[in-house]
């Protein structure tokens, strides 16, 4: 254990420290200060900032769990909480929350009665009969002194849907997925999630408060529990499953083994990792691991809105659509529709080809032997087979001649898929992106993207306007995002199809290029700036948009088609 240092532009008091299931996950995409920061809630940034406007409700779960509160604990009927759901858009008359977007609205319609069926074919199944409970339950400890970090109270909770057996002995945590149930959480997060559940008491706390015991409850709400269930539900599809069963001893056990440490190194982290933790995180001010770029979208700043994260391609998506951008970039709600045989194919192809870049020592691909079986093949997880593997096995075939790694100097750097940041304290924005490929040439820097399709680039098009991950690129290293000579660095488009390769390149030392990116990236993000309703676009993209089913435009509009179907 080490002393814990509050960072630089946070003031407060780190006595509390309360953890939740997303501290033992330790995601590498994290950044360990931010999670320990965020570990602290009477840490708080300094200087602060006002309240910020909230256009449309950012918390995909929200209306879904109040409509559920209704019915589970207010005893309406899930008629009448879908009528209260459409009439308040998703705020169930609670003041100073924003509403829902409509899509999210259809979203929750349909996720709320797919959990209660859930619930109902688990019981069906021969689960235990367990009840629903409002407690929120919290485990933890006081202390009579600080310790080393300089916590005198710690704090332990787990968000999800309670529930208890009436007569205390079994208690079980349902955890909601977006999508299909997740089952990868790890072995830390499920033996936190248990422990909370076994040795959690029903507790409330105002804002800004540590939680306090919840008086006056009956015996089976405050009983500890012999046994312990947690239970996995996807709400696109109201499939569940059981993720752990065990008895409190097994909790105990597993606790100790695998979530004290996790928890332990969320708390204690101090190194940095820019990236989307940025956007949350209340020590930003402070913070010298994001580059600082002021101006790097080219954009004045308009009304004051919670901090965000944008990247090339959400700015692709917002221009295509801004009702998909939200759905599936800010509330991460996607159809579980399998994807275009192109995209897999693209997937497969960049996987393959990361892998041999990341490869070290570090060479190219010139003498590298592609698919074995061009007919059948896999990398990172994408199976391809028949023709989309043949094409993407002669893709692959036509990087070798494009390989920038061939002939690199043992002395340079090379970065497979880095994730870049950008900090713009003007706007409040985290810019971040993540080229396919970086490397160090001779002083500079090259950034490559590396891009798969079956036909040629119409000419007719700007290529950072068809491709404005290019525009980002150009802008962002203009910005100083790596250091190197400016002279010697560049952005590069790989473009690979079946029968052909090219290359095309950008110098972002050149005062032309940079004004061009700025011009295509002010005119794709000054909307994305200011929207506040992220209305629907219908158009030929609604085909095989993620989020058709909760657009009622995009189906109206696919309705009118010639020759469709639906």
């Amino acid at each position: 254990m080490t002393t814990w240092i509050p960072p630089l532009g946070t003031v407060g008091d780190g006595s509390l420290v309360r953890t939740g299931l997303p501290s033992s996950r330790e995601d590498a995409r994290d950044c360990p200060a931010a999670v320990a920061v965020k570990a602290r809630p009477w840490i708080r940034a300094d200087p602060g900032s006002p309240r910020r406007y909230e256009p449309l409700q950012s918390f995909t779960l929200k209306p879904l769990m109040d409509m559920l509160d209704l019915i589970e604990h207010q005893g309406m009927t899930v008629t009448q909480a879908m009528t209260d759901l459409r009439r308040t858009h998703g705020t169930f008359g609670r003041k100073g929350r924003p509403p829902a977007h409509p899509g999210l609205v259809e979203w929750t319609a349909a996720a709320a009665p797919r959990y209660l069926a859930a619930r109902a074919a688990q019981e069906a199944e021969g689960a235990a009969r367990t009840h629903p409970v409002p407690d929120e339950w919290v485990a933890g400890k006081v202390l009579r002194s600080p310790d080393r970090r300089g916590a005198t109270r710690y704090e332990q909770t787990a968000w999800g849907r309670r529930y208890t057996s009436s007569d205390g002995s079994i208690r079980e945590l349902w955890l909601l997925s977006f999508g299909v149930v997740n089952r990868e959480r790890s072995t830390a997060e499920l033996a936190a999630a248990a422990h909370t559940v076994v040795f959690g008491i029903p507790s409330a706390a105002r804002y800004g408060e540590p939680y306090r015991p919840v008086k006056g409850l009956p015996a089976f709400r405050t009983a500890r529990p012999r046994r312990v269930r947690v239970v996995g539900v996807g709400c696109s599809d109201g499939g569940s499953a059981v993720l752990l069963d065990w008895d409190a001893e097994e909790v105990r056990d597993r606790y100790a083994e695998h979530a004290v440490p996790a928890l332990g190194r969320a708390v204690d982290g101090t190194d940095r990792v820019p990236g989307s933790g940025c956007v949350g995180c209340r020590a930003l001010n402070g913070c010298t691991a994001p580059h600082r770029a002021p101006g790097v979208l080219a954009l004045s700043p308009g009304r004051p809105r919670p901090r965000r994260s944008v990247s090339a391609s959400d700015l692709r998506a917002h221009d295509e659509c801004p009702a998909r951008f939200h759905l599936t970039r800010q509330l991460k709600l996607r159809s579980p529709r399998p994807e275009s045989t192109a995209i897999l194919r693209g997937r497969a192809v960049d996987a393959w080809l990361n892998e041999r870049h990341a490869a070290l020592p570090s060479q190219g691909c010139r003498h590298s032997k592609g698919p074995g079986d061009p007919g059948r093949w896999s990398a990172g997880g994408h199976v391809l087979t028949g023709d989309e593997a043949r094409a993407g096995a002669r893709m692959i075939a036509e990087h070798t001649a494009l390989c920038p790694l061939d002939g690199l100097g043992p002395g340079e750097q090379v970065r497979v898929q880095p994730q870049l940041t950008c900090y713009d304290p003007e706007l409040d924005v985290v810019v971040i992106s993540t080229p396919d490929l970086l490397h160090t040439r001779g002083g500079g820097w090259i950034w490559r993207e590396t891009k798969t399709a079956g036909n040629h680039l119409w000419e007719g098009r700007p290529l950072m306007r068809t491709y404005p991950q290019l525009a980002l690129a150009v802008l962002m290293m203009a910005s100083g995002v790596l250091d190197g000579d400016m002279r010697r660095s560049r952005v590069e488009l790989e473009m690979l199809y079946p029968d052909d390769g090219g290359l095309e390149e950008l110098d972002p030392g050149l005062p032309s290029v940079v004004d061009e990116a700025r011009a295509v990236i002010a005119e794709m993000a000054g909307p994305w700036l200011r929207d506040t309703a992220y209305a629907p676009k219908p158009g030929r993209h609604c085909g095989d948009c993620e989020a058709l089913d909760w657009c009622r435009p995009g189906r109206e509009h696919l309705d009118t088609l010639p020759g469709s179907s639906r």
